[in-house]
Order: structure tokens, then sequence, then C-alpha cells
């Protein structure tokens, strides 16, 4: 059945990485700096081998995950080569794609040289490389399909994200004609999409096969199985009425955007809710607070709420908050 509800507003919630912070130093050459140079120089030669598995993408581009020394300024890695583009970054983690052949040879030539024992300009941008590697089919499996696997029915829904390209809209249209060219081309039907500037989704119906060649698009960041939407839109009649915590339950302090005490999840369980803010309540207008709150309470929300629609009471005296 086709998607007829109306789109949120989404935004792809991400660390913020200071590419700078104060407390950076500069890495200190290796004791072993041939070591270290033979030591990318194979996990480089690895990677492209698994890369070289990758399916679809809109250029011809090669993507790599850069492990680096913490508060390192991956722009720094342009010193190396004006063609390298950077696609994520995430805390220590650096995705980038090398823009041609020429500008990864470039690269994989500083390496054998450093390897050799010879000097390389910009070496310190090496030193703070740690690791190498492809994005791989198992860095694409989302939370839920890594715990659940792959469903056994014939067919099946897929959540995709693709990577995000927000500095280039060009590249950004490319990237989305091309990856909807692809799913024509494997039989893949589409069932619905997101499209902003940094964040594209698609719903997707696909059978196993269809699916393993998803988790080796190189133009794709995740691939997760939808949330279970027996549970996500249970309607509030559903859910048992929460019993009180016990008398020796373990209080817990939230400090955090405010609080729906009202919530019928968590009702039971508060005890107060003060704002410490001139002019303010406690109430929660952000909806953060009550969310932290929640996760507080229940931990595990996903294994909580199957047992809240099918096994009342039975989360009584966990906390208070």
């Amino acid at each position: 059945m086709e998607e007829t509800f109306p789109h949120l507003p989404l935004q792809r919630e991400a660390p913020v990485n200071e590419k700078r912070p104060g407390t950076y130093f500069p890495p200190k050459e290796p004791k072993d700096s041939r070591g270290h140079g033979k030591g990318l120089l194979q996990k480089l030669t690895n990677a492209k081998e698994e890369a070289a598995g990758d399916l679809g993408g809109f250029d011809d581009r090669k993507l790599f995950r850069f492990s680096v020394q913490k508060g390192f300024n991956p722009d720094d890695l342009r010193k190396i080569s004006t063609e390298i583009e950077f696609v994520s970054q995430e805390d220590e983690t650096v995705v980038i794609g090398f823009a041609s052949d020429a500008a990864l040879a470039q690269f994989e030539s500083r390496l054998a040289t450093m390897a050799e024992g010879d000097g390389v300009t910009n070496k310190q941008v090496i030193y703070a490389l740690q690791s190498i590697d492809a994005w791989s089919m198992e860095d694409r499996k989302g939370w839920a399909l890594r715990k659940h696997g792959l469903p056994e029915t014939d067919e099946f829904l897929l959540d995709i994200e693709l990577w995000p390209l927000e500095d280039n809209h060009q590249k950004r249209d490319q990237e989305w004609t091309a990856f909807e060219q692809w799913l024509d081309e494997k039989g893949i039907e589409k069932k619905d999409q997101v499209k902003q500037p940094g964040l594209t989704l698609y719903r997707v119906v696909c059978d196993s096969n269809q699916a393993e060649q998803l988790l080796r698009h190189r133009d794709v960041r995740s691939v997760d199985l939808p949330p279970e939407r027996s549970l996500i839109f249970q309607g509030i009649q559903n859910f048992p009425e929460m019993p009180n915590p016990e008398e020796d339950a373990p209080g817990i302090v939230v400090l955090d955007s405010g609080l729906a005490t009202g919530h019928p999840l968590l009702k039971t369980a508060v005890g107060d809710a003060q704002s410490f803010l001139p002019g303010e309540g406690g109430h929660d207008e952000h909806g953060h607070g009550t969310h932290v709150a929640g996760l507080a309470l229940y931990g595990d929300f996903e294994h909580s709420l199957l047992l809240l629609c099918h096994i009342p009471n039975c989360i009584n005296g966990r906390a208070r908050i």
C-alpha cells in the first residue's frame, strides 16, 4: 500500500564535532614512522579491494573511512590532495571520497614513500591517521537490522539513507537520480521518500538478494528495518494503567528541558517537576526531557512497549522520576 501520511519535518541528528578544539596537539612522529606508513598502506590496499565490490554510485569516486586522532582537523587532508572530498564526520571517523583515481594514487604514493623511509611533506597529517577502511556492508547495517537480521518473508520493507551531500546540490541531485534509476534496474520498488539537503531517505520493498545489493551500494549510508508500526502507532487507549512504583523504588533526577508530567506512561512515576529558570515552568515544550525520563524509567523502550501491550503491570516498581 502506498504511503499516504504527510511527512513531518525531519533532520538527521549528528554529534557536533569541533574540527580543531583548543586541546588538540599535532601528533608526534611515531617511534617507527616506516612501520606506520607500511601499516596504513596495507590497510589502504585492503580497503581498495573491498571498495571494488561496491555497486552503483553516481560518479566514480571511491569512499573510505579514516580513523583519525581526536581533535584532528579533516581540512588538513586537503594538504595531501585538493581532490579529497568530505562526505561525513562523526567523532574520530571521517568518511572521504577521492574525486579521481589520480588523487587516490597520489595519496597511496605518499604512504609508499613513508613506508620506504623517505621524507614526505605534510607528514603530520599522515601521523594523525590511525586506520583506513572501506565503508562495508556491516557498516551500512542499521541498529535493528544488526539486531534482528533480514525478515524471512519473500518481500519486506527497508529504510535506506543515502550519504548527505549538503554542500553541493548538483551532485545531490545526481545522486538522487542515479539511485532511483538503479532501483528501477534492480526491480526494487520505491514506496516513499524524504529528500532534504541534509537527509535523504527511501522506503523500499525488496527481497533478500536485493537487500544484499543495497548493502553494497556505494551511495548508501545505512539500511535498516522500519519501525514496528503495530507498536509505534499504538493508541493511548491500548495502554494499561501504569501502577505506582513500590515504596522502596529508587529515585531518578532528570535535569533537562522539562517534563510532560501527565504523560500516560510516566505520570504514576513522577514525583515532582520544577523549573530553575526565571519565568519558566517545569513543563516540557521541547520534548527532550520527557524522552530522557522515559529512557530512565523504561530502559529498552522497544522491549518494554512489547510487554506493555501484551503483559499489563509488568514494570511495577522500576523507579520514580
